[in-house]
């Protein structure tokens, strides 16, 4: 494991100086920021509508954490799965087609250490884009700190960890699949399909076997990802996306070594 600093700071400093990085920012908020502002309509209205019916006692105001905090979360956990391909496609593949895998794979450097430091800027940039995305739940703040809307800041504390433990599995599949293949492309397609058919593998009933339903769900990561958001905090859940990441990543390492052998 030791020697991944290095690995570290060049992985990060690609990510930081790569124009694509910003790019894939500037898109996955752009379309949150039209996803939102178009809550944000639906729950003016909304309120205008409890405030007319309030006059006779009919109708419930709108809860500003449910309507926009979660919603904003789950919205943007979805995003997630088409921006990490994008970011992993190439740190393995490319360096195995580009020949600097037999370079670095002649350095002193273990597997682990090589993933380490690629895993570790990953999870820095995912950090970054968890913090950027507080702008949401600090806007509702701002529009409804004069009528009462306010969201529930443990709420959004359990959002945000949620979308940084699913940042962090699927950055460790997108590793996974670009240890694969040499094909920038194919690594992209292979952690894209992967992580669509990981998030709804809860939704289909493959089997009229309710075991096999359970183990569906188990594995699912919308279900442990959706109690995050609704603030439950379990330990199954963060040990679901933990041990995921392990998974994913000890898969990636024997890959490489077998890799390194044939060199």
């Amino acid at each position: 494991m030791r020697g991944f600093w290095p690995i570290y700071k060049r992985e990060l400093g690609e990510l930081f100086h790569a124009p694509g990085t910003y790019i894939v920012f500037a898109l996955i908020y752009l379309i949150m920021g039209l996803i939102f502002n178009n809550m944000m309509i639906e729950f003016s209205d909304l309120s205008m509508d409890a405030v007319r019916g309030g006059m006779f006692g009919q109708t419930k105001p709108p809860n500003a954490t449910d309507e926009l905090v979660r919603a904003s979360f789950l919205v943007m956990n979805s995003l997630i799965m088409f921006m990490i391909p994008i970011l992993t496609m190439g740190m393995i593949s490319e360096e195995k087609s580009s020949g600097t895998f037999e370079l670095l794979a002649t350095c002193p450097i273990g597997e682990g250490a090589i993933l380490t430091g690629k895993y570790l800027a990953l999870l820095t940039l995912g950090l970054v884009f968890v913090i950027l995305t507080w702008i949401y739940p600090l806007l509702v703040w701002w529009v409804g700190r004069e009528n009462g809307s306010l969201p529930e800041w443990p709420i959004v504390f359990s959002c945000s960890i949620s979308m940084a433990l699913v940042f962090g599995a699927y950055a460790a599949f997108g590793l996974m699949a670009s240890s694969f293949t040499e094909n920038q492309i194919a690594a992209a397609v292979i952690t894209l399909v992967g992580i669509l058919i990981w998030n709804i593998l809860g939704a289909f009933r493959l089997f009229d076997n309710e075991i096999i339903r359970m183990v569906q769900q188990g594995i699912s990561v919308h279900a442990h990802s959706e109690n995050l958001v609704k603030g439950v905090l379990l330990l199954k859940d963060f040990m679901f996306f933990i041990l995921s990441a392990f998974f994913f990543l000890f898969i990636a390492e024997r890959t490489i070594e077998a890799r390194r052998m044939r060199i």
